[in-house]
């Protein structure tokens, strides 16, 4: 038998009186077949998992009646306590959730060796977790982020090279990762609806580990969007160093503006950088 989990969500909405958030961005997924997708491209069975906002706890229970060996459920809003002890009660062994803010969480406490990651995010968090977890992998070793975000979100992070999505977030998130579209969500599929299309994307490290300061790298790419519709070189003239030398180095056209360079061309530029810093230490 399918459940609806629609009628669940509302039963649990009328149950423990809640009331989405605007200000945190809460949308409640109730689809079955967006929520069985998920679940299938986690691939949850036997892996320790860690939820984001689990919010009413649809997908947390989806998730452990699909044989997870662990979940962790990070969850901001308190009012949803409640129905988390109860979630807790019923998978004693394997469920852990904590109140918390999620961005301000210290990976360094969790001690299984690798988690898959799964969240349908909140949109106002959406960008500086992503960033977050792509910053700390070398703290918590995940495997893959099954992540439901903003469509507009998951288009600049997909961007290619010359279009108008390219740009900081596409190169930070795609420098270690591989990022696939999984599938698109209409606002039918959450209580409230919001006002914009979803997407479920995917992110899996890359094998190879890039010998960069990532520091170094982060400070470059930034530098070189913060004003897109400029010259790349007028960008760089912000720093402290020949940047016609940098660039000559770099192989990179002084007339070319930051969304026309590959991710190569910043790793170049950001080496050069760090070469000529050091030269002139």
């Amino acid at each position: 038998m399918i459940k609806n989990y629609e009628n669940s969500l509302r039963e649990i909405i009328k149950e423990y009186n809640i009331k989405p958030k605007k200000k945190l961005g809460q949308n409640f997924l109730h689809d079955k077949n967006i929520i069985s997708s998920i679940i299938n491209n986690v691939n949850v069975k036997d892996e320790d998992i860690i939820e984001i906002g689990p919010g009413p706890g649809i997908l947390t229970e989806n998730i452990l009646e699909n044989k997870a060996r662990s979940l962790l459920a990070i969850e901001k809003d308190d009012s949803f306590e409640v129905n988390l002890k109860k979630i807790k009660n019923k998978y004693k062994d394997n469920f852990i959730y904590l109140i918390h803010d999620v961005i301000d969480f210290d990976f360094n406490k969790l001690t299984k060796k690798e988690y898959k990651i799964v969240s349908n995010l909140p949109y106002n968090i959406s960008v500086p977790f992503i960033l977050k977890m792509i910053k700390i992998r070398k703290v918590i070793s995940w495997k893959d982020m099954i992540l439901m975000v903003q469509k507009e979100v998951a288009e600049r992070i997909t961007a290619n090279i010359g279009t108008k999505n390219y740009g900081r977030l596409s190169i930070m998130v795609n420098l270690n990762n591989d990022v696939k579209k999984l599938l698109n969500v209409k606002p039918s599929s959450f209580i409230p609806k919001p006002k914009v299309d979803s997407t479920v994307i995917k992110i899996s490290p890359k094998n190879k580990n890039l010998k960069i300061n990532e520091e170094v790298f982060e400070k470059i790419v930034k530098i070189c969007f913060s004003q897109r519709r400029k010259k790349i070189k007028n960008n760089l003239d912000q720093l402290n160093t020949n940047t016609s030398l940098l660039l000559e180095l770099s192989n990179i056209d002084p007339n070319i503006r930051a969304e026309n360079i590959n991710i190569e061309g910043f790793l170049r530029i950001s080496k050069n950088y760090e070469k000529l810093t050091k030269e002139n230490l």
